[in-house]
Formats: C-alpha cells, structure tokens, sequence
C-alpha cells in the first residue's frame, strides 16, 4: 500500500479520536438524524428496470416523477442539514479561533449559498462519475475532496475558488487520497450491499415488520454518515498538509 495512503487513514483517524465527542454530537444531530428520518419515513427511489428498452425507462421516469413529487424535498432537506452539519465540522476543525459549534454553524449560515454552490460543484462531476463507471468519480472525489475544507478554513474564498484550490493541492496526491477512499467506499459497499434487498424486501406486502424496518434505516443511515464524515475528515487531512500547494 502507498504509505501515503496509510498515512492519511492514521490522520483521519487520529483527528476522529481527538475530536469524537464533538463530531459524533454534530453529525448525530443534523447528518443521521436526518437520513434516518428519510430512510424510515420517505419511499425509496424506484429502481431502474431490469430490461433498458425504451418502454420501460418512460414506465420507471414516470414512476421517478411521481416519487419525486412526494419525496423530493424531504431528500433534499435531509442532505441540505448534512451538508451544514459537516461544513460546521470542517469550520470547527480548521478555525484557528475555535469556535463554538454555535458560532461554526452560524458562520456556516451565513456562507451558506457559498457551502451549496461548493457542494453541487463537486457532487455534479463526481455523481457523473459514478455513473459512468465508478472509479472515474471516485477519482473526482479525490481530487476535490479539499473543497468545503478549504471553504471552510478560508472566508474569503469563492465556491469556484475552493475547488480549483483542492484541485491543485491534491495534483501530486491524488492517487493516495484516491486509494483512501477506494478503501472507505469498499467498507460502505460491504455494509449497504445486504441491507438494500432487506429492505426493499421488508416494504413488500405481507412482509412488514415496523421493528426490523427501523434498524434497516437506521443502520443504512449510519452507513451513510460514517462514509460522508470519514470523507470530510480526509479532506481535513487533505487541506492541512498541502494547502500551501493549492495557492
């Protein structure tokens, strides 16, 4: 394994332990909470047909739009509270003032349309990405990873700024940053992959059981926080070692 590589997982960790209380009270309130509320309470997005003929896709973007209408902006508060969640994070990591996590979130407030916009710019590509074929957004991931980081540590920046910021900070760490990630999104994959079909199994007729639907959700919405934080404190990492190369 690339030392690099190795060297960022004991970072990331190292940071989580030093400052776990504080991260698991933050992510627990406005990044869990949410996606559980979601998971548990919001149906989940159809699933693409088995056969791809034109028929078919119009049948399943039918079924997306009526999904939508019901559940769109449920989803879209749920990451909308995650996103602030972790930027206040990232604030309260980098801020040499060491703000309170009132100050960090009122400050996150107040940059808000900044944190969205630095957001949608990463997760546009990196979303592509991974549609296309997965390793090419989780390079994406790589390369941007310092974004809300630099965003963070950084008032004055712009959106657009902090992400050629991290694209430039991370031009000779890529790989590793990209083998870090390869790792977490591997150990999510292990989570998730059972408990999608549980599920999707659980919602069928004849099948519901409130209890086990419960601990599904919350264990996929725990997944899912994990993963999101992990990533951020990467990119903690990530800032704090080359943000000098970036400028």
């Amino acid at each position: 394994m690339n030392p690099n590589l190795i060297a960022l997982l004991i970072d990331a960790w190292r940071t989580f332990r030093r400052e776990a209380d504080l991260l698991l009270r933050i992510a627990g309130a406005l990044v869990f909470l949410p996606a559980f509320a979601v998971q548990l309470l919001c149906d989940p997005l159809p699933a693409l047909p088995t056969e791809r003929d034109e028929r078919a896709m119009q049948v399943w973007l039918d079924a997306v739009s009526a999904w939508g209408q019901g559940n769109a902006f449920w989803y879209v508060a749920a990451d909308l509270l995650g996103m602030i969640g972790l930027a206040a994070v990232a604030l309260m990591l980098l801020d040499r003032r060491g703000p309170s996590v009132r100050d960090a979130l009122a400050d996150v407030g107040r940059r808000l349309p900044r944190f969205i916009l630095a957001n949608l710019l990463v997760a546009i590509p990196v979303g592509l990405g991974l549609w296309v074929f997965i390793l090419p957004g989780l390079y994406l991931q790589a390369r941007l990873i310092a974004a809300i980081p630099a965003l963070a540590a950084e008032p004055g920046l712009s959106a657009a700024r902090a992400v050629r910021r991290s694209w430039g900070m991370t031009a000779t760490h890529g790989w590793a940053i990209l083998g870090a990630i390869v790792a977490l999104f591997l150990l999510q994959w292990l989570i998730v992959s059972p408990l999608l079909p549980a599920e999707t199994w659980l919602r069928t007729p004849g099948h519901e059981n409130p209890f086990v639907i419960a601990l599904v959700a919350a264990l996929l919405a725990a997944a899912s926080t994990v993963y999101n934080l992990a990533l951020l404190l990467l990119g903690v990492v990530a800032y704090r070692r080359w943000a000098s190369i970036g400028t």
